[in-house]
């Protein structure tokens, strides 16, 4: 009889109410405190799939397209990187007296990057050194100045600009009043000491790639564009040329010092990041350093 009392009071629905209460406290507590180990952990950063998706959809409404994997990629370092600079900056107590964003507290340490990284001047041997390594830089293009008729359309427009070529030459008409011969246009009539670069960005890469090695001193075409088509009068081209060392110095001095203050900032950001660990989804993130 005592046996069948205490198997009955196991079955009692109020002590397995009891037991599974305290179950599901335990489990509650188990997550609560491994939550608070990631929260707590000043050093552990993590972004999260929602966080990703917000990313995209900001970006679609910002950019009316889907991000490509650089543009997320470009956001998630950006976010890894507001993140430390950040807490950094919480730790340094920037934010004291201030109630600003996360944004904000990381703008506070790339000015402080720029306020410890402040450098010396440079000596001539160093500036001369960059100038070598970076001559493409200082380099000024080939420049062109013509003077260009627009025909529009496209079978009919060629055949115009054909016969446009033989009588701007046998009528020696002066390339200044050729505009006249065309058709009307939102193009501009000709450009003056225009690097290819700047021809392409006001004629397009077509049009800049027919008259780059064009010869000076007479009608050339037809040339065709995205436009249309266009005869050409190159009036002169100065080629290629490298500024002496002693014309620049004040902006190789310039480049020097802000590429040097970037490195320094760099350099600084990778020792603050090396303290940190990053998750993304779950697993180990570093390719905003690396890569």
């Amino acid at each position: 009889t005592s046996v069948k009392k205490k198997w009955r009071f196991y079955r009692e629905p109020l002590i397995h109410f009891f037991v599974l209460g305290l179950a599901v406290f335990g489990l509650h507590a188990i997550l609560e405190r491994e939550s608070e180990v990631n929260v707590d952990d000043p050093h552990l950063v993590e972004v999260s799939s929602a966080d990703i998706e917000w990313m995209r959809t900001l970006f679609s409404k910002r950019m009316g397209r889907e991000p490509t994997v650089q543009d997320l990629r470009g956001h998630l370092h950006q976010t890894i990187r507001e993140q430390i600079l950040s807490r950094e900056a919480v730790a340094l107590g920037l934010d004291e007296g201030d109630i600003v964003v996360r944004r904000r507290l990381a703008q506070k340490m790339e000015f402080l990057f720029n306020d410890i990284s402040e450098l010396v001047e440079p000596t001539e041997d160093e500036l001369r050194a960059y100038y070598n390594e970076n001559l493409q830089k200082y380099a000024i293009p080939a420049q062109l100045t013509f003077a260009q008729v627009y025909f529009s359309g496209e079978n009919e427009g060629q055949e115009r600009a054909n016969q446009a070529v033989e009588m701007l030459i046998n009528e020696k008409v002066n390339p200044q009043a050729a505009v006249e011969r065309g058709d009307p246009s939102i193009l501009s009539s000709g450009c003056t000491d225009c690097s290819e670069r700047e021809i392409k960005n006001r004629y397009g890469r077509e049009f800049a790639a027919g008259i780059i090695n064009m010869e000076t001193g007479s009608w050339k075409g037809p040339v065709k564009s995205a436009y249309g088509f266009h005869v050409v009068y190159v009036h002169n081209r100065k080629e290629e040329k490298l500024p002496a060392f002693q014309e620049i110095t004040n902006q190789i001095r310039t480049d020097w010092m802000t590429t040097q203050r970037k490195e320094s900032t760099s350099k600084v950001y990778r020792e603050i990041r090396s303290r940190y660990q990053v998750l993304v989804e779950g697993l180990p993130y570093d390719f905003d350093v690396k890569g």
